[in-house]
């Protein structure tokens, strides 16, 4: 679950990215939430994973309460949440299945578990036979379905994608949200959307979060142009 309460978040020069955000994402979900570009949609994000801390209210993820998490317990909220980037990140020396895998390797998991991990991912997001190419040898859409794989591998109960579309056409963008939708359903997972593609929100009939000026406007089911404009 996620869970704002009156947050707000104003940086040190003053900027006033967030205020008195109310909001609450059950488990499960699958929601977008969109905005302008400054509407304060990256400030959100960089909340839930603790890149940023609130200036005021209170934020809990997952179990945890964001506004006393103390730092050395931040690495074990970040495996309960998923990052897709919009830019994918994806280690370039490394193979597709050693990008997906390293997080695992990280927090020192069985050989077997991680190897297990990968294949069953990897072959979800349909790139069984790219597990031993480097990113250079993808194409977007698959750079972007590796590093779906590894917000995957962990088995967070969250998965935010962070404008997941953002660099691949528009056909790879409707397939990359089927497969989301996907996820969302069969494993239960609950799917954080930011974007800007109206397309894409008015095509899938899901709860909608619009963010305006570092405010909730809106908030329902359904996307329409004049509720995000």
């Amino acid at each position: 679950m996620i869970e704002f309460n009156n947050v707000n978040k104003t940086y040190e020069n003053g900027t006033r990215a967030l205020h008195n955000v109310n909001l609450c994402i059950e488990q499960g979900e699958f929601v977008f939430i969109v905005g302008d570009s400054g509407a304060g949609k990256t400030t959100l994000t960089k909340l839930l994973i603790c890149e940023e801390r609130l200036s005021g209210g209170t934020l809990k993820v997952n179990g945890y309460n964001l506004s006393k998490i103390p730092r050395r317990k931040i690495p074990f909220l970040r495996r309960t949440i998923g990052m897709v980037f919009q830019d994918f990140r994806l280690l370039p020396n490394m193979t597709a299945a050693e990008n997906v895998s390293f997080a695992m390797h990280v927090i020192g998991e069985p050989k077997k578990l991680i190897q297990s991990r990968v294949k069953r991912f990897m072959g979800l997001v349909g790139l069984s036979d790219k597990m031993d190419s480097f990113p250079r040898e993808l194409s977007g859409g698959e750079k972007q379905r590796v590093a779906l794989a590894r917000a995957l591998v962990n088995r967070p109960s969250v998965i935010i994608a962070d404008e997941p579309t953002g660099n691949i056409d528009p056909a790879m963008s409707y397939e990359m949200m089927k497969l989301l939708l996907h996820i969302n359903e069969v494993e239960k997972m609950t799917i954080v959307v930011i974007t800007h593609q109206l397309d894409l929100v008015n095509t899938f009939n899901k709860r909608v979060i619009t963010i305006r000026d570092g405010a909730v406007v809106s908030d329902k089911i359904g996307g329409t142009y004049d509720a995000i404009k």
